[in-house]
């Protein structure tokens, strides 16, 4: 945004006059930062509070209608206040009521998206991207120290969780739309069909609510691309277990509590926002839980089914670790030996390998042929690495890992599964 240079200087003036009177000299550099900031946040409160009525002897000079459509005529001046960025501002504007409907409103507030005694806009974009990354008590204080005034944390948690809301309702509004055959009809219609390969991932996570754990799904929308070739070089070369020139873009994000149909609604409706049905190719890239490909057959039979070669990956530790002492030369040496077999998609001389075991680790060998055998299919990796399939779902793990890890189950945090949802939703907007 380009302002007078001339207006710029003659604020710069002022500033410098103002340090001046209160003494300023003998302060160091920090002292000073932070009371310019104050001034800066003082001319802030009264230059807002004398434009908006200054807008809204504008808004005097026109007709006001009502939502009814018949005229509004002028009752008095009311002061209001509002809580920017700059602090509390107090403004007076007018105030109208329509003779046929009763209706009374405030055309300033209307026309400038304001509420008595509310966070503006402005405000409540900060308190909401502080809200979905840290804990809402230390959020009060980080922006204190940035805002210079002090935000209560209910206030921080409501501006958190509509922003949430409105997430919710336009998922909502997805649902009953991807409902309706008309409107799935018009729509590939419009858009035909789209080329290329679109991903999709799925997981769900443990999130601490009040008395119990509750699994938050996650839905991960994304398309894979290749990194430029002077990336690659500068990486390091390719190991088992490495995909460096493949990466993710374009991802977005959806997640809820939701179970059974419900959920199928939700995954479906957001599919239907990436048109994930009209794409030339469709690939899965999840664990093995069992509700995650049934999901898929039901809504995507046809898609291409990959489970995540770090899950899988994961199973070959444990037998390990039970068999070999760790750290020693034959641990090392089979652990090297089946990640290569599970690399290549040698998944009948891997479960070999595995049963091999069986004797030394019982359990952990059960648990690895069980998920072995039941995934097979799904675990051909030389032959998805040939296609150019990207083969592990990290996308939706990160995802799944900040919102579960680093948000909800912050030291201490027990979340009504209301507010956790909310808060998940939002924090999964900031990261797209």
């Amino acid at each position: 945004m380009q302002f007078s240079t001339e207006a710029v200087k003659k604020m710069a003036e002022i500033l410098v006059e103002e340090m001046n009177k209160i003494g300023a000299d003998g302060q160091g550099i920090g002292e000073v930062e932070t009371t310019m900031r104050e001034f800066l946040r003082a001319a802030g409160v009264q230059a807002l509070g004398t434009y908006l009525e200054a807008q809204d002897e504008q808004v005097q000079k026109q007709e006001v209608l009502c939502e009814c459509g018949e005229g509004m005529t002028y009752q008095c001046k009311r002061p209001a206040t509002i809580v920017s960025v700059f602090g509390r501002v107090r403004y007076g504007r007018g105030y109208y009521l329509c003779e046929e409907c009763h209706a009374r409103q405030s055309p300033l507030d209307r026309k400038m998206g304001l509420e008595a005694g509310q966070v503006t806009a402005g405000l409540a974009e900060l308190l909401a991207l502080a809200g979905v990354e840290i804990a809402f008590e230390e959020a009060t204080r980080w922006l204190e120290h940035y805002l210079l005034f002090r935000v209560s944390d209910n206030t921080l948690r409501k501006e958190t969780e509509r922003f949430g809301e409105l997430q919710e309702a336009q998922e909502t509004e997805w649902q009953e739309k991807s409902q309706k055959e008309a409107w799935l009809q018009q729509r590939q219609r419009e858009l035909g069909k789209q080329p290329g390969r679109l991903y999709g991932s799925l997981d769900g996570v443990m999130a601490p609510l009040i008395g119990e754990w509750r699994e938050l799904k996650n839905i991960a929308w994304y398309r894979v691309e290749r990194v430029r070739s002077y990336q690659t070089r500068r990486r390091h070369a390719k190991r088992v277990g490495e995909q460096n020139d493949l990466q993710a873009q374009d991802i977005s994000y959806t997640c809820d509590f939701k179970t059974g149909d419900e959920f199928s609604d939700l995954f479906w409706a957001s599919a239907c926002q990436r048109q994930a049905d009209l794409y030339d190719e469709l690939v899965f890239v999840c664990d093995g839980a069992t509700w995650i490909w049934k999901l898929i057959e039901r809504h995507f039979p046809h898609a291409v089914q990959i489970v995540d070669w770090y899950h899988a990956s994961e199973y070959l530790p444990p037998i390990a670790e039970a068999a070999f002492d760790p750290g020693t030369s034959q641990y090392q040496a089979w652990l090297e030996n089946t990640r290569s077999l599970l690399w290549e998609g040698q998944i009948d001389k891997l479960i070999h390998a595995c049963q091999q075991l069986s004797s030394q680790a019982t359990t952990a060998v059960h648990k690895a042929v069980t998920y072995f055998t039941n995934n097979q299919k799904r675990m051909d990796y030389a032959h998805f690495r040939k296609l150019g399939y990207f083969i592990g779902s990290g996308t939706v793990e990160s995802g799944g890992k900040q919102i579960s890890t680093l948000r909800l189950k912050r030291s201490g945090a027990r979340w009504t599964e209301r507010g956790a949802l909310l808060t998940a939703k939002l924090d999964f907007i900031q990261m797209k």
